[in-house]
Parts: structure tokens; C-alpha cells; sequence
């Protein structure tokens, strides 16, 4: 579908109500600088919107960038209940299983953390249990040093399929 990867062009073509919300929270955040810090960024701000965030950690290492998932939202969890681990918190990139080809995604966040601009990617999806179009919005956050350290990733679905449910837990 669509990539975007200027803030002016954010701006026009980001349709997510939710992705908006943070997205505003996080240009107010960053002020006069080109992204916020991590202090500056506070998950309780935007707790209406954390169900379908994440959080990673930037991991450099020689040859490769990694990413460690800090915070995984609810609703990205619950999306994920067909998966053997679903809530892939505390977990890198490399070892999380996807239920689709996630080297785009991969892409994208190492150009976010080279470049240190947001991207958003606008893109159908297809899961084990549903099927449609969503943004996933990746932010930048910037340590002292300047480097980015930590992306904040909103992954909306905005048009949404079932295929199947999970089902309800024995209770007893």
C-alpha cells in the first residue's frame, strides 16, 4: 500500500483516530527537538492507546541491529493467541515468531533508527485468525548521546476481518 517517512507526510496520510492520538502526543513531546528522549515520553500519557503499542529497545551489535520488545500492548498480545507466545515481552526480534513476513517491518525499523524519523507504513494484513489493513507508526526516541534508543511502534487495524476466535478459557 503506502509508506510514509516525513513528518509532513505523516501528518496528511496517518488515518488511525488512536495512531493519531499518539502520534500528536509524541511531536508535542519532542518540543523543539527533532524526536523526544524516553523521559520525555510517558507510557501513562497515552494508556488509552497502549493496548496496541510497543515499546523496543535498541540493541547494536556489530553486523546487525536487534530489538528487545519492552512492552507489548494487550491488544497486540491478544491478536497474537494462536501463536505458541503470544506476549513476546522481554523477548528480541530475532527470537519472537510473526505470524507473517516481517522483514519489511525489520527494514523499517532499522532505517527509523539510522535516520532517526518516524515512518509509517500503511498495509494490508493477513494473520492466523483475521485479515484487512492497518498502520503500524514507528517513532523514534533519542538518548542524550543522540542516537535512537527506543521506538515506539502503534499498530492500528483499521479494517479487520475474523476468521476465527479464540476460545473461552476453562474457567473451573
Amino acid at each position: 500500500m503506502a509508506t510514509y517517512g516525513t513528518i509532513h507526510d505523516i501528518d496528511n496520510h496517518l488515518t488511525g483516530l488512536r495512531a493519531r492520538r499518539v502520534w500528536e502526543y509524541w511531536r508535542g513531546q519532542a518540543g523543539s527537538a527533532p524526536t523526544p528522549s524516553w523521559d520525555n515520553f510517558k507510557l501513562i500519557d497515552v494508556y488509552q492507546d497502549a493496548p496496541i503499542m510497543l515499546v523496543l529497545d535498541v540493541l547494536s551489535r556489530p553486523g546487525v541491529t536487534d530489538f528487545r520488545y519492552r512492552f507489548v500492548g494487550t491488544t497486540i498480545v491478544q491478536n497474537r493467541w494462536k501463536l505458541e507466545v503470544p506476549d513476546h515481552t522481554g523477548l528480541t526480534f530475532y527470537e519472537v515468531s510473526h505470524q507473517y513476513d516481517f522483514q519489511e517491518v525489520k527494514e523499517s525499523y532499522d532505517r527509523c533508527v539510522s535516520a532517526g524519523h518516524p515512518i509509517l507504513l500503511q498495509r494490508n494484513f493477513e494473520t492466523y485468525d483475521a485479515s484487512g489493513t492497518h498502520e503500524r507508526l514507528i517513532l523514534p526516541l533519542l538518548e542524550a548521546s543522540g542516537d535512537v534508543d527506543k521506538l515506539i511502534v502503534v499498530v492500528e487495524r483499521l479494517k479487520e476481518r475474523k476468521t476465527s476466535r479464540p476460545a473461552d478459557p476453562t474457567l473451573f
